[in-house]
């Protein structure tokens, strides 16, 4: 049989053991889940933060993808083909036909609409006329986007330039 006090040894060093195996098992890695989701909801409300900000520009892009859905979902009601319907707008831009060469490039399917591409290639216009095609193509009543612009001064004037567009037109998914 045991002593007293080899009975109080034993007692303290398995309260010791008990002790050391709750710190390192239970107490300490609870501490550091507690501090590591604690930067989880830190990174969270920063993240929140920011989405907040963006609010206004998530709201102006949808009015303006809204708008330009509408215009779609109009111009899906003419019967004219999308290739007469941007040289007709470029040559009421006052272009030319002759300075002015479009050819298909394909189509694809998005998620709400079908994208006839276009490269539209008009040569000879000034910097002030190129400005006002890229507005009137991309502001005005045609359901286009510009996906690309490539403007390109002339060799033989540089006043003038050659510019290159790659356009999509845009019509309702059927």
């Amino acid at each position: 049989m045991l002593r007293d006090r080899e009975k109080r040894v034993l007692v303290i060093g398995g309260a010791a053991a008990a002790v050391l195996l709750l710190l390192t098992f239970v107490l300490i890695p609870g501490f550091s889940r507690i501090k590591s989701q604690a930067r989880a909801a830190d990174a969270a409300e920063a993240d929140l933060a920011e989405v907040r900000m963006a609010r206004p520009e998530i709201e102006r892009i949808q009015r303006e993808t809204g708008a330009k859905a509408g215009i779609v979902r109009a111009a899906a009601n003419v019967k004219d083909a999308p290739l007469t319907r941007i040289t007709a707008a470029l040559q009421e831009a006052g272009i030319p036909q002759a300075a002015l060469n479009i050819k298909s490039g394909g189509a694809r399917d998005g998620e709400r609409f079908r994208e006839e591409s276009f490269d539209v290639r008009i040569e000879n216009l000034t910097y002030l006329e190129a400005v006002k095609t890229l507005q009137r193509l991309s502001a005005g009543s045609l359901p286009v986007t510009i996906r690309s612009a490539s403007l390109k001064s002339r060799y033989d004037d540089p006043r003038y330039l050659d510019v290159t567009l790659r356009v999509g037109f845009l019509t309702p998914k059927s």
